[in-house]
């Protein structure tokens, strides 16, 4: 077992080389969530693998009465990054009209077809800073068995922005499905 995961650590750190070490930190944490197929439980999650992780740790799930995605939990620094508490917010509230149909049609995807998301860019999240975001995101099942879960990481450093470069492109992202880690 020790082996694989190892294995499949060096797998995803050749996809994404210029990711932080704490990126597979948190994915080794998921992957040990796994009993049984590509995708874990939310409730198998232990946060206690990653206590050093957890200011930068938030989980939405998907409701389908509202038609989006509601936070259930967002560390200090998420909060901070986005200038308010988020929990309790859906993605709408929380990212803005302008980028909510991309953002949605993305998370969609990481839960509809099951794999995990990496992405890195420059924004402005909340109206004091410009920060550097590095993303990684994961999809769960919900304890019905659904995946309608993402669980997710963000790295945020200060730092300038080239505001000519449009947000959220395609090429600041890395798919990989979960059944390759």
């Amino acid at each position: 077992m020790e082996t694989e995961r190892k294995a499949a650590t060096i797998a995803i750190q050749d996809k994404l080389p210029d990711a932080d070490p704490r990126v597979f930190e948190f994915l080794d944490a998921w992957r040990a969530a796994r009993v049984d197929g590509a995708i874990p439980y939310r409730a198998r999650f232990d946060p206690l693998n990653i206590p050093s992780l957890l200011k930068s740790v938030w989980l939405y799930q998907y409701e389908p009465g509202i038609g989006d995605f509601v936070c259930h939990l967002a560390g200090e620094e998420i909060n901070e990054a986005w200038g308010q508490r988020i929990n309790g917010c859906r993605l709408r509230q929380v990212v803005g009209d302008d980028d909510h149909d991309t953002v949605l049609g993305r998370w969609q995807e990481i839960v509809s077809r099951g794999f995990i998301q990496y992405g890195m860019a420059r924004e402005r999240l909340s109206r004091q800073q410009v920060r550097r975001g590095e993303r990684i995101l994961a999809p769960m099942k919900s304890d019905n068995g659904a995946v309608d879960v993402v669980l997710g990481m963000s790295l945020y450093s200060i730092g300038p922005v080239d505001r000519d470069r449009p947000a959220l492109i395609p090429e600041d992202i890395v798919r990989v499905p979960c059944a390759d880690l």
